[in-house]
């Protein structure tokens, strides 16, 4: 008997979740069709962005979070599943967070991409299609009952991985700022600092407002190099290395558009 109590209260644990983990339809009108793409420049921006930091270098996936009885999570080999993401899939993952079976992509940074512009889209769409294929093959991403029951009680906060609505005015008034700076924070900054860019300090990260302690020499050393104020690596090493590895992509133009809008906030 109480198995059979322990079985229901799994099975409604289970299907609680699930619901959670699944996306709403993206309500655009259709077809969606994006226009062609740069390869070289969904390359870089797709270095910008920080793909290889979870899916490699290749875009091979990798398991990036493995903790025993409550979760795997797995960055999927992109030169596999491309496949399953026609222009409006991709669209529908890069605007809303869901895959391709419409299940929310755990991790990725959807508050962010979905601010990104069409032809930001179509340029790394042309990267994906173009990479070479690898043969890879991962696990699947596994959500157990630890992590179920943490999602219910709010130890596990899946509003932080989800979307905002795509096509409220706030999403389309940034996916269309004309202010270059404030876009690229949006697009690149807001995954470590935060969509109000003021950071997490409980966690180490600081507010951007910290950019206007930095003269413009100093601010392009930092994200072209990961060099700080200071003449060396930052507090916790992570800013370094994800200038050195993202940032350093950036053009001259993005990167006094950046400072200029930080300097003004």
């Amino acid at each position: 008997m109480l198995a059979g109590l322990g079985g229901l209260a799994w099975g409604g644990v289970f299907l609680a979740t699930e619901r959670e983990l699944v996306v709403p339809p993206l309500l655009t009108a259709a077809p969606v069709r994006l226009p062609a793409g740069d390869v070289a420049e969904g390359e870089r921006l797709a270095r910008v962005l920080g793909c290889r930091g979870c899916h490699g270098p290749d875009l091979g996936g990798r398991v990036f979070v493995e903790i025993p009885h409550v979760a795997r999570l797995v960055a999927p080999n992109l030169t596999q599943v491309r496949a399953r993401y026609d222009d409006r899939a991709f669209v529908r993952l890069m605007r809303s967070g869901a895959k391709a079976n419409g299940r929310l992509a755990l991790v990725m940074p959807s508050k962010a991409f979905q601010r990104l512009r069409d032809d930001q889209l179509s340029h790394l769409l042309a990267y994906l299609r173009a990479v070479p294929p690898v043969a890879h093959e991962l696990p699947p991403t596994r959500i157990q009952l630890m992590a179920r029951v943490g999602m219910l009680t709010g130890h596990y906060k899946l509003d932080d991985f989800r979307a905002d609505k795509p096509e409220s005015p706030a999403v389309l008034a940034d996916r269309h700022e004309a202010d270059a700076g404030r876009h690229l924070a949006l697009v690149a900054c807001s995954e470590c600092h935060g969509m109000d860019l003021a950071g997490f300090p409980e966690e180490g990260t600081p507010g951007l407002v910290v950019a206007k302690a930095y003269d413009e020499a100093e601010f392009a050393r930092l994200l072209r190099e990961g060099i700080t104020k200071a003449g060396g690596e930052s507090a916790s090493g992570m800013m370094s290395a994800v200038a050195r590895d993202r940032f350093s992509a950036l053009s001259d133009e993005e990167v006094a558009a950046l400072k200029a809008f930080l300097d003004q906030r």
